[in-house]
């Protein structure tokens, strides 16, 4: 069985879409695809029927990439008064060893009653199984004992945060397998063994918010959404220069750098303002005014990095589009110090940081199925072998090259 997993982040800038295969421990990119957002704002969804659309035409792309039509995905909700509640529980074995029932069976007695109303679950990150008197174990299945006990986090949200995305999802003509929150998958993508022992920060720079997530050994215990970012320097920019937001935001990606001292003085950037004059912008002016903003959203989220936890951090890592703004690397260094991590993606196929939580979407679920025992793809057995064989229309593609190729061929020998 290959295993196919696909994911979509709903983003209020972009919505991303991602297929790939899990093979030999390794997650490989078979199609991407970014489109622009909208009916969403602040990462909320305020006109469906937009979202819908828009969620169809992406999915349409990636259709015609694989050649396959991709039926069920895993979706993020938004982080909005999320809740972390530390849960625990304990059952009888009924078999010499623990199995995936098993597994299943502890979870949901972890949080039975323990949801509020208006809430829903997101997931249990298990900290530690209990077999029996021994503690610390991460890999349960397939061990001999007659208890099993369970203590982790559950994460909950409010069940307009969940519904607001299945609905939309649904009526795109999708199935969600699942469900994440930002905190969540980020920290799926930049993950490695040595993050998994200690505790640390994600900061996830996004368009209209900015997510602080807090991390204990690699389980997800708090986050707080900001309502500040990418798009406040392209409002800055509109207001100051007297343009347009659109013209802001190209001027943000295209020629600013977030840090003035990085800035050529000789670069200049024509643009038309509101009124129709043409100005001539140079960088020092335009990194002045998105330098100034983008200290003012770090300090914040720097601020708010103490104000969730009072534990030690042995990290702090920022992902997110925003990070690939010149010079961010440098500003950072200087608020954060230069042990702070700027993640980049380096995932073939998806090498934008704006593909951070929909690639972590996907490898916290193919985590979660393994830690569960289970193998599992999200497509068919006949589309798995559609990816195998070309399509017809490839096949006819093939043969008119291989023609080409044996008439230069012939050409060659004939001289």
């Amino acid at each position: 069985m290959r295993k196919i997993f696909a994911g979509i982040d709903i983003g209020t800038y972009s919505i991303k879409f991602v297929v790939g295969e899990y093979h030999n421990n390794k997650f490989y990119v078979l199609a991407s695809h970014c489109i622009d957002s909208k009916g969403i704002k602040k990462g909320l969804i305020v006109e469906p029927s937009l979202v819908i659309d828009t969620i169809k035409d992406g999915i349409k792309e990636i259709n015609s990439t694989l050649g396959i039509e991709i039926k069920k995905v895993i979706v993020n909700v938004p982080d909005y008064n999320v809740k972390f509640t530390e849960v625990s529980s304990e059952i009888d074995i009924n078999d010499e060893k623990i199995s995936s029932n098993d597994i299943n069976k502890v979870i949901k007695e972890s949080i039975y009653n323990r949801l509020d109303d208006n809430y829903e679950l997101v997931t249990v990150l298990p900290k530690q199984y209990i077999i029996d008197d021994e503690k610390n174990i991460s890999k349960p299945i397939g061990k001999n004992g007659q208890k099993l006990g369970i203590k982790g986090i559950m994460i909950s949200t409010p069940k307009k945060n969940i519904y607001s995305v299945l609905s939309v999802i649904e009526g795109a003509g999708l199935e969600v397998v699942d469900i994440t929150v930002n905190g969540l998958s980020s920290y799926y993508e930049v993950r490695d063994k040595n993050l998994d022992k200690k505790n640390g920060a994600i900061i996830d720079f996004g368009h209209e918010t900015t997510t602080v997530s807090i991390y204990e050994k690699g389980i997800l215990v708090n986050s707080e959404t900001l309502q500040i970012g990418g798009i406040n320097v392209e409002r800055d920019l509109a207001y100051v220069f007297g343009i347009n937001v659109f013209e802001g935001r190209i001027i943000k990606e295209k020629f600013a750098s977030s840090h003035k001292r990085f800035c050529q003085l000789n670069e200049i950037y024509e643009v038309k303002n509101t009124i129709g004059e043409t100005l001539k912008l140079n960088q020092l002016e335009v990194s002045e005014v998105v330098m100034s903003r983008v200290v003012e959203i770090l300090n914040l989220a720097k601020k708010q990095i103490r104000a969730l936890t009072e534990t030690d951090i042995d990290y702090i890592i920022i992902t997110g589009g925003f990070t690939e703004i010149k010079s961010f690397k440098n500003l950072a260094y200087e608020i954060f110090g230069k042990d702070v991590i700027i993640y980049t993606v380096t995932t073939l196929g998806c090498r934008d940081n704006k593909y951070v939580n929909v690639l972590g979407m996907i490898k916290y679920y193919i985590n979660k199925m393994e830690s569960r025992g289970k193998e599992i793809s999200m497509i068919s057995i006949e589309d798995e072998t559609t990816l195998v064989t070309p399509n017809n229309k490839l096949k006819k593609d093939n043969a008119i090259i291989n023609k080409i190729f044996g008439n230069l061929i012939a050409g060659k020998e004939d001289k």
